[in-house]
């Protein structure tokens, strides 16, 4: 074996020049620089290997219309002058919509009106162009959009979501409501949610079946100015943001996306409570609070199975959770690389946590709390009631901990390594420096359900702890 060198390797090199513009990227007012970590200077850290989905993402037989963007939230569609809302909805089942490069705005909602792209006919591809997620930039710009919650409403199955750029919404970016099963949503990049960035709301047959590939979730400083605050005013406030946020859909398949600076920052001056939609908080204020996690599956039935891999997660309140209020059933995470730079406290908390689950697997997965004071736990499983956790090959510097009565199967993990094993721990790049830990390379277990690593690379020989297979 030899460490992992500091350049990408040729197989991600290889994706990468598939994607037109990287497997991630953004672009717009408050994007964040490609080249540069949000809030803190310095190189970015490699993106998952983002395997070349393109060519498999679903055909379809119906129109192709090709769109470009006008001034004042209308758009082109050959000789005509349209609203993209309009078309969304006048396309046919199969139809495809693809986007000019360029910068999409929406007109301004009349009461009781909605001007946000709302999907209701099935088998939809809505993509850009160039398949340079940073070149086309849907702008909600912090404009209300009437009745409906997000500038991108899906209500339909088999909608595809890729290559743009969605930013700056009041409430959440995408929203998946009744009927969105067999949803896609690759390599389109997320920017300042004012409330979750991805939303799967509960009911009848939600959301089920729904991938999430290739994809960049990313909160800047001035969307956390912008984030809604529910609770009280005396600083108990839940600051209401995070990455993906799912209630009741079965078998989501979240990976080798990141997730960067989702967290809700209690210095400087107070926030508005209700983000951009003032007259529906009262003026009401408030500083801090414990944002969601950057990947949140709240609930599922019996026979469903998440499975999240993958990913890259850095500097987010809270990273990965299953369950909270209710069971969640089934569940993989393996693979994953969560990095924070905090201290424990009211807006910074766990890696990874299971509450109420069964069946659930977490394995093979690197968590790196930097700050001394950090949250005292990396991983964390909680209740009584929850059943058949297995917590295994896991490589962590904070505590991996069962409480409230949880019970689960661990082995193969690490608790204590430090951040210089690491290629570049501070910029959230927890790949392996070096190949001579003897603690971590070829000290795991056999996990069947794992065969690969963080970039794809298969585990062969020894498996080593954690999200990296030094080679």
């Amino acid at each position: 074996m030899t460490p992992r060198a500091r350049a990408l390797p040729v197989a991600l090199l290889a994706v990468l020049s598939t994607c037109a513009g990287g497997c991630g990227g953004g672009a717009g007012q408050n994007t964040p620089d490609a080249g540069s970590r949000t809030d803190q200077g310095g190189p970015q850290p490699p993106t998952p290997t983002c395997a070349a989905r393109s060519a498999s993402l679903p055909d379809r037989p119906g129109a192709t219309i090709r769109v470009s963007p006008l001034p004042d939230g209308e758009v082109q569609v050959g000789t005509e002058t349209r609203t993209l809302r309009q078309v969304v909805a006048s396309a046919a089942a199969g139809d495809t919509i693809l986007l000019a490069d360029g910068v999409y705005t929406f007109p301004a909602a009349q009461e009781g009106t909605y001007t946000g792209l709302y999907f209701t006919t099935p088998d939809v591809t809505l993509r850009g162009e160039s398949g340079d997620p940073s070149a086309v930039v849907l702008d909600s710009a912090y404009g209300s959009h009437g009745d409906e919650t997000a500038p991108i409403t899906v209500a339909a199955s088999g909608i595809v979501l890729a290559d743009f750029t969605v930013q700056r919404s009041i409430f959440h970016l995408i929203h998946l409501w009744e009927a969105a099963d067999d949803v896609v949503v690759h390599r389109v990049t997320l920017v300042d949610g004012g409330q979750q960035f991805l939303k799967g709301s509960p009911g009848s047959g939600t959301n089920n079946r729904v991938e999430v590939s290739c994809s960049r979730f990313v909160m800047t400083a001035q969307g956390r100015d912008n984030v809604w605050g529910y609770g009280a005013q005396d600083g108990s406030t839940t600051c209401y943001t995070g990455g993906i946020d799912s209630h009741g859909g079965r078998d989501w398949h979240i990976h080798d996306s990141t997730f960067e600076g989702i967290y809700c920052d209690a210095s400087g001056v107070a926030r508005p409570a209700h983000g951009q939609a003032a007259s529906l908080r009262a003026g009401m204020t408030y500083t801090g609070g414990l944002s969601e996690h950057a990947i949140h599956m709240w609930d599922s039935e019996s026979g469903s199975s998440h499975v999240i891999e993958r990913n890259r997660i850095v500097d987010c309140a809270r990273g990965i959770g299953l369950g909270l209020q209710a069971e969640v059933f089934g569940g993989v995470i393996r693979n994953n690389m969560i990095a924070s730079r905090f201290p424990g406290s009211g807006e910074h908390d766990v890696g990874i946590i299971i509450e109420r689950g069964h069946d659930t697997l977490v394995a093979n997965n690197t968590v790196l709390l930097s700050a001394p004071d950090s949250y005292d736990n990396a991983i964390e499983l909680r209740w009584a009631s929850s059943s058949g956790l297995r917590v295994l090959n896991n490589l962590t510097n904070r505590r991996i901990q069962p409480r409230d009565g949880a019970t689960a199967t661990l082995g193969g993990n690490v608790e204590d390594i430090t951040g210089d094993v690491f290629v570049d721990p501070s910029n959230g790049d927890l790949h392996l420096a070096s190949c001579a830990a003897p603690s971590v390379v070829g000290a795991g277990q056999s996990v069947p359900e794992v065969s690969d690593d963080y970039d794809g690379d298969a585990r062969a020989g020894g498996i080593d702890v954690g999200a990296d297979q030094c080679e």
